[in-house]
């Protein structure tokens, strides 16, 4: 009897307990304490509500990304430029797993022979974009050393100008050679 008595008030706490914990509970402040009770707080200061959290945690998988569209996308064929981006894009757009591959192997039966062209293509511009950079160098190398040249002629005819001006016992022929030399030093040094 005293076992089944045991057992029973067992029981009773435990349901009290449960419905305890699945009450709501209220932070009640009053004249400057805080206390917490299972029933509301008198008059509506210093109410804060705990109520029952709901725990539901769902998973939101992360949107895939988007990769770069390759370099050589311009020189494809257009259904393989569309197929190269619908394959690229297709995670991200929420395409299945089978429905990819599918694309993939459409992409590489129908594409192989434009995808390798549209590569050709794009590593004959590459060097010639190069080839014109080098082209650029060289021109402007060549173009600065016929300046130092000019100005080191310019800079001997300017010294031998002034060497002729200095003299006072020139001939006519020597004057006549000084003025044309001069000319021919305003035209090319200004």
């Amino acid at each position: 009897m005293r076992t089944a008595y045991f057992i029973a008030l067992v029981a009773s706490l435990m349901l009290i307990s449960g419905s305890v914990a699945a009450q709501s509970r209220y932070a009640c402040s009053s004249n400057g304490k805080t206390y917490q009770s299972t029933q509301p707080c008198p008059g509506s200061s210093g109410l804060v509500y705990y109520g029952p959290t709901a725990s539901q945690h769902s998973y939101e998988a992360p949107i895939p990304k988007v990769g770069q569209a390759p370099a050589n996308l311009k020189y494809l064929s257009a259904r393989c430029a569309s197929l190269n981006d619908a394959i690229r894009t297709a995670p991200a757009r929420g395409l299945k797993y089978d429905t990819i591959s599918q694309m993939n192997r459409e992409y590489s039966q129908e594409c192989s022979e434009s995808e390798s062209e549209a590569s050709t293509r794009m590593s004959q511009e590459r060097r010639d974009q190069k080839q014109q950079l080098n082209d650029a160098k060289v021109t402007a190398s060549q173009e600065k050393e016929r300046a130092s040249l000019r100005e080191q002629q310019c800079g001997e005819s300017k010294r031998i100008l002034y060497t002729k001006r200095a003299r006072t016992d020139l001939t006519e022929g020597e004057k006549s050679e000084l003025r044309r030399f001069e000319e021919n030093y305003r035209s090319r040094c200004g």
